[in-house]
This record gives structure tokens, sequence and C-alpha cells, in this order.
């Protein structure tokens, strides 16, 4: 994750996520791809992440409140995410991690990864 809020997050290219069932759907049987990992997040609130090649971590997921995701990491960890999406690629979206304000881009694709 980086530091801080990312450029692109000011620019008018990209709009925040403020709808529980564009969240939904934008977890539901998607793939998100970031610098070095992949994860799956499954539409029954499970998911499984890959770190660098390294061994899966099943997390799971919910919608809290009418903007944000809320992952939990095997360990415990609770991460709330804030999103905003490309205007003009709507598959690139921007994490925004509300208890540490880091951020990171990453590609969502639809349905399974190859792992």
């Amino acid at each position: 994750m980086l530091p801080g809020p990312s450029i692109a997050q000011s620019t008018k290219d990209w709009v925040d996520i403020k709808d529980p069932k564009e969240l939904r759907a934008l977890y539901s049987n998607k793939t998100f791809r970031g610098n070095g990992w992949v994860g799956h997040y499954r539409a029954d609130g499970k998911a499984m992440v890959i770190i660098a090649a390294g061994k899966p971590d099943a997390r799971t997921w919910e919608i809290k409140g009418k903007d944000q995701v809320c992952v939990t990491q095997g360990d415990g960890v609770v991460n709330c995410l804030r999103f905003q999406r490309n205007r003009k690629k709507p598959n690139e979206v921007i994490l925004t991690n509300q208890r540490t304000g880091m951020t990171l881009n990453v590609t969502v694709e639809d349905g399974i990864p190859k792992f």
C-alpha cells in the first residue's frame, strides 16, 4: 500500500463509490489484482488472498454502512475500505484503508483468479 491519498484521487477521472449495491457487485465473485498480490472475493462473503506467491490467506468481507467494505484477515485484523472508481476505466479502483490511511490501486476482474 502507498501512504496518503494518491494523485489519482484528486482528479475528476475518479468517483467515490457510495452505494452498498455497487460495493456488493464490486466484491461478488471478483478478482482483485494489485502490485504483488491477487485476491478472490466470493458473493457469500468469503475471500482468499495470495501475497507475493505466498500461501493463500482466507478472509471474510461485509458491507458496512453505505460506503465501506470491511475485510477480516486470517489473523483477525479488520480493515475497512472506501473506494473510488476510474470513470474512463471502470475496472480500475482505488482502495483507501480507513484504519491506516493507506491507498492501493487495483484492477478488478470477473471470475476466479488463476492461482
